[in-house]
């Protein structure tokens, strides 16, 4: 799967059910800059582990993997 396509669902999942309306979000955005927090990270790794049926692993759960969307994503298409 290509990487833009995991970006797209991870931004359309964190405009309609996380972030404030009318947030701008793009896949370099800096998640911690519009808000997203360790709850709404749980969130993510819900959404992601539910829409593609992967696990995380534990030693993918650090600071870095989560920063940007792109960063994200990059560690879900290694999964996939």
């Amino acid at each position: 799967m290509k990487v833009e396509i995991i970006e797209t669902d991870i931004i359309t999942f964190l405009v309609n059910n996380i972030v404030a309306p009318n947030t701008v979000i793009t896949a370099t955005t800096v998640l911690r800059d519009i808000g997203i927090d360790s709850f709404s990270i749980v969130e993510i790794i819900l959404f992601i582990e539910r829409k593609y049926g992967v696990v995380i692993p534990d030693d993918k759960l650090i600071p870095e993997n989560f920063r940007t969307i792109q960063a994200l994503s990059t560690i879900v298409n290694t999964l996939i």
